[in-house]
């Protein structure tokens, strides 16, 4: 009986443990090489999950060449979940820049 009662409460920590860390990234382009970014972790996901993704994005835009204007952590309210979400813009340099 006590394993079937400690087997029920822990199915639930079990599904969150195996959920994926999947993002949802909007990318907005500012103009003159300037883009905002906005990235919606998930349930699981951390403030260090969010950061990487943020220099993923700002890799595949820019290369190894730019300057983070400015970044912002905050949460919200989806589905009744607390997501942890990153505002964020940056600046791409071109040759003609530097």
């Amino acid at each position: 009986m006590k394993k079937q009662f400690l087997l029920l409460f822990l199915i639930p920590f079990l599904v969150i443990a195996n959920e994926s860390i999947t993002f949802e990234v909007n990318l907005m382009p500012q103009g003159s090489d300037r883009y905002n970014v906005i990235i919606k972790g998930n349930i699981s996901s951390s403030q260090i999950d969010l950061k990487q993704e943020f220099r993923k994005k700002i890799h595949e835009i820019c290369g190894t060449r730019f300057e983070i204007e400015n970044t912002e952590l905050g949460n919200i309210d989806q589905d009744g979940y607390k997501k942890l979400t990153m505002y964020g813009s940056f600046k791409c340099f071109v040759n003609s820049q530097m």
